[in-house]
């Protein structure tokens, strides 16, 4: 089993501190979640925007799902595509998408599946299982203000990985970490903190807990990052690569 590397684009949660949003990109062709930052963060690294297979859309808050417009934009212009994106997100996400391109780019012929194939929408429904590219995912609901928001579970390079996207307290993000070897998990508040629709570190530290030496966790989307990581996880570092 070949190592998996997971590059932090950004790791803030929309009010962010002055670090770009979340988003987390495995080997460089599976990315989780895409604020406006994401794009800018792979530029500045020097990546390959086509070598991109998947995207996942936990959500269509903005700082999880308004990138779309710039990678789009690549894609009708600058950057050529030989083989399919998988657009992987809530029902809603297709015609969420096309409407941001045509407000962000008026007159910018769109990519999307009526033009040369190259870009498919994959509206996930709660505990199907789908095949994307080489990926086999399913999506579990989260408890986050009453949306339509989904933490994903998929298996690659022989390792299962749990992306959380973002939830408050709720009993399927049980569900979602039970039998990961990564979870990549949100933690906006890091300080205790009472709020239905996202995680804080008191949270944080019960999950790792009753996982400790089952499943490595990787800690995200924080509204400001705390002194110190809590036992068991790492915080993630904007532009840091990591190996699993």
């Amino acid at each position: 089993m070949s190592r998996v590397s997971l590059l932090c684009l950004g790791s803030a949660a929309a009010l962010s501190d002055g670090r770009p949003w979340n988003a987390t990109l495995l080997d460089g062709r599976i990315l989780l979640d895409l604020p406006p930052t994401a794009v800018l963060g792979m530029r500045r690294a020097g990546l390959d925007l086509a070598a991109l297979d998947v995207v996942f859309v936990s959500h269509l808050h903005a700082d999880h799902a308004f990138g779309l417009p710039f990678l789009l934009l690549e894609y009708a212009v600058r950057c050529k595509r030989h083989s399919p994106l998988y657009l992987v997100g809530p029902p809603g996400l297709q015609a969420h998408s096309e409407a941001l391109f045509a407000l962000a780019w008026p007159g910018v012929k769109k990519p999307g599946p009526r033009h040369d194939g190259l870009v498919e929408y994959v509206e996930v429904e709660p505990r199907q299982e789908f095949r994307v590219a080489d990926l086999v995912l399913a999506a579990t609901p989260m408890s986050h203000f009453g949306l339509q928001a989904f933490g994903f579970r998929f298996t690659y390079r022989g390792l299962h990985f749990a992306y959380t996207g973002d939830t408050g307290d709720c009993c399927e993000l049980e569900e979602l970490l039970t039998g990961a070897d990564v979870a990549i998990v949100e933690m906006t508040h890091p300080q205790p903190k009472s709020d239905p629709g996202h995680l804080d570190v008191e949270r944080l530290a019960h999950l790792v807990g009753e996982r400790q030496h089952k499943t490595r966790f990787f800690v995200t989307h924080m509204s400001s990052r705390p002194a110190a990581a809590p036992d068991g996880v790492t915080l993630c570092e904007d532009g840091k690569l990591y190996w699993v």
